[in-house]
């Protein structure tokens, strides 16, 4: 271990977090307490030349127990415990010296050893949050009022320095105080940018998830379109402008194309906005299946489509975190002539899509073993098709997901159509792929039951994304504000004190 690592493992009492802000507060309660410890024997030193040999007792004893609580601090980890326990320390012995150079001046000011509690407080609020500082800024308040109260009762406090030197003493002092209150005034500024630039940072990778969502949309082959609360079209993909001949910004802020209404409400997605229920009510007998959230997939038809009027719609509700709707997506897979649909396998039929090269798809029977295995599956998970055919699905899922694919497939063979789920590959190095999948069931041939077809959606770097941004969700913007106000708080300080030293 080089002198860097030792030294940073030093200052961080030897945790690993990933947290920035637990780290920088253990290097600077550590910082505090290893500044207080080498300062310590020179301040006894000092005071022992004064002939103020209580002093230098009081230094030394505190430097010991600052060692004290510097160890208890790496052994617990536990911040608020060293800290608390550290401020103690500096607190008791400033109130010591204090007490011992005179506390008041003959003029009624108070010394200016006193000032260094602001440091104290400072030091509270910035390792301990509001609660710590306030709990500090107390006991300061209660030890100033006793000093007041004793003074205009007439105490004389005692005074171990020695008059020629009072004054430089006095000044060095107050410099000290000032620098102190500064530092953390300094540190609260820091503070405040570094959340800014997180706060930033966040913004910029919902920005970019958000685009890496709309890429995803806007790539899909399946016709889709997303509605606002006010019913105006918000996004109208290249496989809605294919099939309707309509181009995006035709028809963006404008109500959904007429093809794809289903009666005067407009489209499902339109009358799901409105409510779900009158969809159960009026098209009933259509839906082929739905589910708790408000998912709905029906087979209608759209008699504007000119090549084929079938089609199987899908529409869901788009919910905010308080479950208010606020837009709703739907998309349309327009089945051919023979009853084929374009977009998703049907029963009976033999699905054109599985031989699409751009997006991974593969077959899956009863035994979940492979039958199927496309051109973008071996670009995108490195095996070659005469490998995985026949082999288990299963080696390629990771172990945590299993029971959920097991599960999809064998709703799947009932004949039931699965979107959305999400699961985790391997590919043949080992490097894990995240995909939404849609599961749909077709026949392997009359009278020989049924095979899963699922296609997939690489999410991968959208969940890396995510993860990120858990991160920085856990850092909200009450912390800002907090830091602001800490920090509006130490200016004041600072503002207050340089004009009492002026007055």
């Amino acid at each position: 271990m080089n002198l860097d690592s030792l030294f940073y493992n030093l200052l961080t009492s030897g945790i690993r977090l990933s947290d920035p802000e637990t780290l920088r507060k253990f290097k600077t309660a550590n910082s505090f307490h290893l500044i207080f410890i080498m300062v310590a024997p020179f301040l006894g030193l000092l005071y022992f030349y004064m002939g103020a040999l209580p002093l230098f007792y009081v230094s030394l004893g505190a430097g010991l127990l600052m060692i004290a609580s510097f160890i208890l601090l790496r052994a617990t980890k536990n911040l608020p415990v060293g800290s608390h326990f550290g401020i103690l320390i500096a607190w008791v012995s400033l109130l010591f010296i204090s007490w011992h150079t005179g506390a008041v001046s003959y003029q009624g000011v108070l010394g200016p050893t006193f000032t260094l509690n602001a440091g104290l407080i400072l030091l509270a609020l910035y390792l301990l949050g509001y609660p710590g500082g306030t709990v500090w800024t107390m006991v300061v308040f209660l030890e100033t009022g006793l000093i007041v109260y004793l003074y205009r009762s007439g105490f004389q406090f005692p005074d171990l320095i020695p008059p020629e030197i009072a004054t430089v003493y006095s000044l060095g002092t107050y410099l000290v105080a000032l620098l102190s209150i500064l530092l953390f005034a300094f540190l609260f500024e820091k503070e405040k940018g570094e959340v800014l630039l997180r706060d930033r940072e966040k913004s910029e990778a919902l920005n970019e998830s958000k685009r890496y969502i709309e890429d995803i949309l806007r790539n899909s082959p399946v016709p889709t379109f997303i509605l606002d609360k006010n019913h105006r079209v918000v996004h109208w993909n290249a496989a809605c402008r294919e099939l309707t001949k309509v181009p995006a910004e035709q028809i963006l802020g404008k109500k959904v194309w007429e093809g794809f209404f289903v009666d005067d409400r407009g489209s499902v997605a339109d009358i799901i906005l409105e409510d779900p229920l009158q969809l159960e009510r009026d098209y009933g007998e259509s839906i082929l299946s739905a589910s708790e959230n408000g998912w709905f997939e029906l087979k209608l038809s759209l008699p504007m489509l000119r090549d084929s009027p079938a089609a199987v719609i899908t529409a869901s509700p788009i919910l905010d975190k308080a479950g208010i709707k606020r837009g709703a997506i739907q998309t349309i897979q327009v089945e051919q002539g023979n009853g084929k649909s374009v977009e998703s396998p049907g029963e009976g039929s033999e699905w054109v899509g599985v031989e699409m090269g751009r997006i991974p798809i593969f077959k899956v029977d009863a035994q979940e073993r492979i039958t199927d295995w496309n051109e973008a599956c071996v670009r995108d998970y490195e095996y070659p098709s005469s490998e995985m055919v026949g082999k288990s699905i299963l080696e390629l899922v990771s172990k945590n997901y299993r029971p959920l694919f097991k599960e999809t497939i064998a709703a799947v063979l009932e004949g039931k159509s699965i979107k959305g789920r999400p699961f985790k590959y391997y590919t043949r190095e080992g490097k894990p792929v995240y995909v939404l999948a849609e599961a749909f069931p077709a026949m392997i041939s009359p009278g020989n039951g049924r095979e899963c077809v699922v296609i997939n959606t690489d999410i991968t770097q959208l969940r890396l994304r995510m993860k990120k941004l858990e991160l920085y969700a856990a850092e909200n913007k009450e912390k800002l504000k907090s830091l602001t106000e800490e920090y509006d708080l130490v200016k004041k300080n600072i503002a207050s004190f340089i004009r009492k030293k002026d007055d």
